[in-house]
């Protein structure tokens, strides 16, 4: 070789292996970062690991299916189930870059992020929170929801109210947005006699379990309906149990899940309460997929909301992916159109709520959880 053509021939070498770099950074995956405002700490605290849980396999999916174009990345913040705690958390998850949130779960908790969320433009998809007060939030079209209004769950207690052979109910209500709203909802729904009605405050220290307890007894109520939380409805069926009440105990979705007796110091006085909850959709191949990833995390059986927590990621991200320099409002309205997942299938309508397939009817028989009835507004209790 001529000692003058070996420059050249190097020079056009270092050009080659530059060129192959600049590609090869301009091929990087995209980082879509999401946060997931979980309940962490507060009255429902005993369900948050199981959103967790399911918010970690569908980031899982999604690197796993989007490898080489997208890296996830979730943020967990807890939300205290408390509007103001929620709103200073979703500050945070958005200093931190995330494109959307998911949560919260609580219904106040919810408010008050998305009085954060929306105008700094990020908007939020909860997987729990069931207020009608959500359906008129001012949210600038900005909040979503992939669970129903309880004007509708205040309907199915009311059925399970009567299937019970029950007729003087008691009805205690948290005075926040989800156990007044749905309080309300229920004494709308309701035709015959209210035993006794009481609000009260569910922060810890704020309330008197044994009062509201010997309220239902002195007023000879044949059954009590609890809109409340794990914490201090676990608080008011322990003073029912210890005061001597003998009739049905009747919850709605804050207290349908297996997780609930671990609020209890006497686990045994949950025996025979019955509660509502959200139906899942039919079975799909998505369904099926995430309730076998889940029990494959270890997650546990009779955990409520997890499917909802799933779908509401899996929406983000489709919705993200679809159009990744468009309106994020647009692609998840359309992303929302007969979505199915694997808590059923979603159709945001023009508040973001969807309508639902009804409601399982779940029980407490000792310590054991199961959902063996459902309510459908066509089929009633099956």
């Amino acid at each position: 070789m001529n000692k003058y053509s070996i420059k050249p021939i190097y020079s056009i070498l270092v050009l080659v292996l530059v060129l192959m770099g600049t590609i090869a950074c301009s091929s990087e995956p995209t980082t879509i970062k999401i946060g997931l405002l979980s309940p962490q700490t507060g009255p429902i605290a005993q369900y948050a690991p199981g959103f967790e849980d399911a918010g970690a396999i569908a980031i899982a999916e999604l690197n796993k299916t989007h490898d080489g174009d997208y890296v996830f990345e979730l943020i967990v913040a807890d939300s205290g189930c408390d509007g103001t705690q929620a709103g200073t958390s979703a500050q945070t998850l958005i200093d931190s870059g995330v494109s959307a949130i998911v949560g919260a779960a609580c219904s106040g908790a919810t408010l008050g992020a998305i009085a954060v969320a929306a105008p700094a433009g990020v908007p939020m998809v909860s997987y729990a929170s069931t207020s009608p007060g959500l359906s008129d939030a001012d949210d600038n079209g900005y909040l979503f929801r992939v669970v129903p209004s309880d004007a509708q769950q205040a309907v199915a207690l009311a059925a399970v109210t009567v299937a019970q052979g029950a007729s003087n109910p008691a009805v205690l209500y948290m005075t926040n947005d989800y156990g007044a709203g749905l309080g309300d909802n229920f004494a709308s729904s309701w035709s015959g006699n209210v035993c006794t009605q009481a609000g009260y405050d569910p922060t810890e220290g704020s309330y008197d379990a044994s009062s509201l307890a010997q309220s239902v007894i002195d007023s000879g109520c044949d059954s009590v309906l609890l809109m409340s939380y794990a914490t201090d409805g676990a608080a008011i069926i322990e003073a029912l149990s210890t005061q001597g009440f003998n009739g049905t105990m009747i919850g709605a979705d804050g207290l349908a899940d297996a997780a609930f007796i671990e609020s209890f110091t006497d686990s045994s006085a949950v025996n025979g309460l019955i509660a509502t909850r959200p139906r899942p959709g039919q079975d799909t191949s998505q369904k099926t997929d995430f309730e076998n990833a889940y029990s494959a995390a270890g997650g546990a059986d009779g955990a409520i909301y997890t499917g909802e927590t799933y779908d509401a990621i899996k929406i983000i991200a489709a919705s993200i992916i679809s159009d990744p320099e468009g309106n994020i409002l647009t692609a998840l309205n359309k992303t929302g159109t007969n979505y199915v997942g694997a808590s059923g299938t979603h159709t945001f309508d023009s508040n973001g709520d969807v309508a639902g397939t009804g409601y399982e009817v779940c029980q407490f028989d000792g310590t054991a959880f199961s959902c063996p009835r459902t309510w459908t507004s066509d089929d009633g209790i099956k």
